[in-house]
C-alpha cells in the first residue's frame, strides 16, 4: 500500500474549486504540483492541478473533480471506477463538461456506462468522451498537447506524455521588426520554429526513488 501524496483532508468542497479543499502537504516537482493517490488494486488517480488534468480517476477523489481533462490508461476498476462520479460531480458544481480520454478500444463500453447511469438517475452527465489510439495526439491548450503511447498490461492499456509547444523566431529573421515578421507570415513564409518539450516526463524524472518509479508507472498506465 503506497501513496503519492496525502489524501486525507477535512473541509467542504466549493463550487469554485471542489478539488482543492484541505491543507495536506503538496508535492512539487520542477514547478509542477503533483497530487493524488495510489493504493494497489483499490484506487489510482494522479493529478497535475496546474495543468488541469488527471491520469486515471480511481474512485474519484475529491481533488480530481476540479481537473478539466481526465486521461484513462486502462479499464481496470481501480483506474476507471469513478469516471461517472467525476462527470456527475462536475455537473453538480456547475463546472464545464470535462474531456475524458480513453483508449479507443474501450470508448464504446465507457459510453454505454454513461448511458446506464443516465437512465438510472436521470442525470445528463455531460462529457466530451474521446477515444485515442497509440500515437495520436490531442491539444489541451494552445501550448500543450498530449500523446498516447503503448504500455503493456494484462488488458489493453496506454500511457500519456504531456508536451509543451513553444515557438521561437528562426535565426535568419532575428533582426526583423514586428511588422516585417507579420508581413512574412501574411506572405506564407513561416518565420518561427516549433519546439516540443515533454513536460511531465521531465518533471517525473526529477523524483528520487522510490517515488520516481511509482509515479512513472502510474502515469504510464500500469
Amino acid at each position: 500500500m503506497s501513496s503519492v501524496s496525502m489524501e486525507g483532508s477535512s473541509g467542504s468542497p466549493t463550487a469554485e474549486d471542489p478539488g482543492e479543499s484541505g491543507t495536506g502537504k503538496k508535492l512539487v516537482i520542477e514547478g509542477y504540483p503533483v497530487d493524488g493517490l495510489s493504493i494497489a488494486g483499490h484506487e489510482t488517480c494522479i493529478i497535475f492541478p496546474s495543468l488541469k488534468l488527471a491520469f486515471d480517476i480511481g474512485r474519484c477523489p475529491q481533488r480530481a473533480v476540479a481537473q478539466d481533462f481526465l486521461f484513462i490508461s486502462h479499464a481496470h476498476m481501480d483506474h476507471i471506477g469513478g469516471v461517472a462520479m467525476y462527470v456527475a460531480s462536475r455537473g453538480l458544481f456547475s463546472l464545464k463538461p470535462p474531456t475524458v480520454i480513453v483508449p479507443s478500444s474501450v470508448k464504446e463500453d465507457v459510453e454505454s456506462l454513461f448511458k446506464v447511469h443516465r437512465k438510472m438517475d436521470g442525470s445528463e452527465l455531460k462529457v466530451n468522451l474521446i477515444g485515442m489510439d497509440v500515437g495520436e495526439e490531442i491539444s489541451i491548450r494552445k501550448d500543450l498537447k498530449v500523446r498516447a503511447f503503448r504500455t503493456y498490461h494484462v488488458i489493453s492499456s496506454q500511457g500519456y506524455v504531456v508536451y509543451s509547444v513553444k515557438q521561437k523566431l528562426k535565426q535568419e529573421y532575428a533582426g526583423l521588426s514586428g511588422r516585417e515578421i507579420r508581413d512574412l507570415r501574411l506572405s506564407g513564409v513561416e518565420g518561427r520554429q516549433i519546439f516540443v518539450v515533454a513536460e511531465i516526463e521531465a518533471a517525473v524524472s526529477a523524483l528520487e526513488p522510490p517515488l520516481y518509479g511509482r509515479v512513472f508507472a502510474l502515469t504510464q498506465g500500469f
